[in-house]
């Protein structure tokens, strides 16, 4: 062993997650999308709203590293006000950048349950929310609202969602009749750093299995 060398007990420097420039979306984070949209349908909490948040029109600095922060920050004041009156929610969202396609830059999909009750001042509180994830709303076209009134609606919202999946994940994911993605559609051509992807813990892996073992339990 050379001076130089860390003594054999030394690991590797672990690079943090929130470094890695992410491109594509993984066979495995797509299957999870589709099968957590499943469970939030069964337990009455299909997402019902569609939100594109645009993080590169908001003005916010250094989107490609930063954008993950204001998204989590949004998501966290968006759901804390449904939970605060008594309501549920569901989300499963999607960052991507597409730098050559009428300057989108980098902006998030979202699927979102909100109580039909309280969908009217929540669809007005958006642009609030942006504000406070650092995001300037004076503009059109920041946070854009579409209501999501069937399925067969947030499945289509999904489908747009999930055209980031790697290539060659693409026949694997819809082989066995499952669900025909248009990976052609306007795919991100520039990288996000930090989760590409997401859902809410209670349609996660974890709550889904939870949900069987419950299903399953003797009385």
């Amino acid at each position: 062993m050379s001076k130089g060398d860390p003594p054999p007990s030394a690991k590797p420097a672990r690079q943090r997650w929130s470094h890695i420039p992410r491109l594509t979306l993984s066979l495995e984070q797509v299957t999870n999308n589709w099968a957590a949209l499943g469970h939030a349908n069964q337990v009455g909490l299909r997402p019902n709203a569609s939100l594109d948040i645009h993080f590169h029109r908001g003005g916010l600095d250094d989107p490609t590293r930063n954008a993950g922060a204001s998204l989590k920050a949004f998501l966290k004041s968006a759901r804390q006000w449904i939970e605060r009156r008594g309501g549920e929610t569901a989300i499963i969202w999607t960052m991507e950048n597409r730098s050559g396609f009428a300057g989108e830059g980098v902006h998030a999909h979202v699927l979102m349950h909100v109580p039909t009750k309280l969908l009217t001042r929540w669809h007005q509180l958006r642009r609030t929310w942006a504000r406070k994830a650092g995001l300037e709303t004076t503009k059109a076209g920041i946070v854009n609202f579409t209501a999501l009134p069937t399925l067969e609606a947030t499945k289509g919202k999904l489908r747009y969602m999930s055209k980031d999946i790697q290539p060659d994940a693409l026949p694997i994911f819809e082989a066995g009749g499952r669900i025909h993605l248009d990976n052609r559609n306007k795919p991100s051509n520039a990288p996000i750093y930090g989760l590409k992807t997401g859902v809410s813990r209670n349609i996660n892996a974890g709550a889904r299995t939870s949900y069987r073992h419950r299903l399953t339990k003797p009385a």
